[in-house]
């Protein structure tokens, strides 16, 4: 069966390829950050949508308070990882 989105969801959507398409444009262009400092931007907005992954979409925003520290120490040890390896 087909049920139709809500307009919120799909404001989340927007949201979310708002900023892949904002990743994208960063890291085509280059600007004259440096590779370190882009690199930090861009994962930036990956954390970004990551947090608005979990919290919306998989709807842990109702979930129990340990399992959202959980998964979201998780994407915060990743991304801080990832970051840490362009300094």
């Amino acid at each position: 069966m087909n049920y139709p989105a809500s307009s919120r969801l799909w404001l989340w959507w927007l949201w979310l390829s708002g900023l892949t398409l904002l990743a994208a444009l960063l890291a085509e262009q280059g600007l004259s950050l440096g590779q370190g400092a882009l690199a930090r931007l861009v994962l930036l907005l990956a954390w970004v949508k990551g947090v608005t992954v979990i919290e919306h979409y998989m709807g842990l925003r109702h979930a129990p308070r340990w399992l959202r520290l959980v998964v979201h120490g998780w994407l915060l040890l990743v991304t801080g990882l990832l970051m840490m390896s362009f300094c």
